[in-house]
């Protein structure tokens, strides 16, 4: 299946097994090329299909060799160090769209942003939240950095302060064009719902995501139909969605 080849691919989909080895999802074209980084879109776009672990490996395993006795991460680098992200599945649906209508993009509409942005501004009145958010780094120390200062100034009853605001909330709002920073505000927000405490310094951060994986995605997952014409008909998908409705069918029987 012809794919076209993003700009500043730097995600990888990752099988990581129970004896600490892994393996990355890489594909190969027709065309001879060969392709195992994406855009974070692009991998949430497929793995949005998906309730969870097993069924997202059944499918890879057709177009990527063998998935089996593990579990999937999202990893990328960043200053020389490897990190990790957790994989979207299809509990957060409106998540998964907003993936797939920017497939192969790193950033969201102006009107997106503003959206987000403004919700965003409303849930942190909870300050709970927010410090959760930072600790286990759902967010940047750059936005971090941004939203302090926006806040500083928007709580401030100087005058100089208040004349400062418009700007520092359109440095704000940049923020929110990045589609990664909506992810991780609302993955950050899922796992706050769900009480995912862990102390800092004794876990390492991967360690800490397959923890949140585990309790967010329950190895015992009731199968769902899956719609034939797929989330991604009509897009440049990472493989032909096909294979998994007769893989589902196979199964079946």
């Amino acid at each position: 299946m012809v794919m076209k080849m993003a700009k500043s691919s730097r995600y990888r989909l990752v099988y990581r097994y129970s004896d600490g080895s892994k393996k990355l999802f890489e594909l190969d074209f027709e065309d001879g090329k060969h392709r195992s980084n994406f855009m974070l879109t692009e991998i949430d776009a497929l793995t949005s299909r998906f309730p969870g672990d097993r069924e997202l490996a059944k499918v890879l395993k057709l177009v990527s060799g063998d998935f089996n006795d593990g579990y999937f991460v999202i990893e990328y680098n960043s200053n020389g160090t490897v990190k990790p992200l957790e994989v979207l599945f299809n509990d957060m649906p409106n998540l998964g769209k907003l993936a797939l209508a920017h497939l192969g993009e790193s950033s969201i509409s102006k009107e997106e942003a503003s959206y987000y942005m403004n919700n965003f501004l409303n849930e942190i009145k909870d300050e709970k939240f927010l410090e959760f958010l930072f600790s286990k780094r759902y967010v940047n120390s750059y936005f971090r950095d941004v939203l302090n200062y926006y806040l500083r100034l928007k709580n401030s009853d100087e005058r100089e302060a208040q004349n400062m605001l418009w700007e520092a909330k359109v440095k704000l709002q940049k923020e929110f064009y990045r589609y990664k920073t909506v992810r991780g505000i609302l993955m950050g927000k899922k796992n706050y719902k769900a009480k995912i405490f862990t102390k800092s310094g004794e876990l390492t951060i991967l360690q800490r995501a397959r923890i949140e994986h585990e309790l967010n995605h329950p190895r015992k997952v009731q199968r769902r139909k899956v719609n034939k014409n797929g989330v991604l008909e009509g897009q440049m998908p990472l493989f032909d969605g096909s294979l998994y409705d007769k893989e589902m069918k196979r199964t079946r029987r």
